[in-house]
């Protein structure tokens, strides 16, 4: 799904199905911007999609990304300056024996985190992608799907469209505004959509007596 297929998806609704003329087409060569029954959700819908968007990050539901590193043994200081995505790092761990050991780790500078010295394979790194808010621009730009670009797939795409609609149908349904909301809300609370973090769960020690 396209940003521009959110938008439509979040605009539509059931008391208007009929309406053929709301479609991406209509959508991306400006004719719902005029069109007096659709010019102030299309105005507003991008506001309520970004805040849907932040909700889901901070509730930990958007898939993380990970990425590699190479070890060397004599460094300390890694430069990952060269992902640009990053928003938090969740966890840095190595395999060992066939199973992942956590790493510990801390921000030196933008762009720069400490490992320690030792490490001579893979480094790997969990983190939560950045998105930015959406611009009026990005609908235009069809190319980009939002699952391969920001881990938002369609299932996530969906939920965001209740959010967008609790907002766009306040001032007309409040009813029908709650609704949308607590199937938001009631998805944010129970659905756990990320895969394992690897985390420490012992102390192994480093020099024996």
């Amino acid at each position: 799904m396209n940003l521009a297929q959110l938008v439509v998806n979040c605009i539509k609704e059931n008391i208007r199905n009929d309406d053929t003329t709301l479609n991406v087409e209509n959508l991306l060569n400006g004719n719902l911007d005029q069109s007096p029954d659709y010019a102030v959700d299309v105005n507003n819908v991008l506001l309520s999609i970004n805040k849907a968007i932040s909700r889901l990050q901070t509730a930990k539901k958007i898939p993380l990304r990970s990425t590699t590193l190479v070890g060397v043994p004599n460094e300390s200081i890694y430069d990952i300056s060269h992902i640009k995505d990053i928003r938090k790092i969740v966890s840095v761990y190595v395999i060992k024996n066939g199973r992942p050991y956590w790493v510990g780790w801390n921000w030196i500078s933008e762009g720069n985190i400490f490992i320690g010295f030792g490490f001579n394979g893979n480094i790997y790194l969990q983190y939560e992608k950045k998105i930015p808010n959406f611009m009026e621009a990005d609908i235009q730009n069809t190319d980009v799907d939002l699952e391969e670009t920001y881990g938002l797939d369609d299932e996530l795409c969906n939920y965001i469209a209740y959010f967008a609609k609790s907002e766009l149908y306040e001032r007309v349904d409040q009813d029908r505004c709650k609704r949308y909301l607590n199937y938001f809300e009631q998805f944010v609370n129970e659905i756990d959509r990320r895969e394992a973090v690897v985390y420490q769960d012992h102390v192994q020690a480093k020099y024996k007596w």
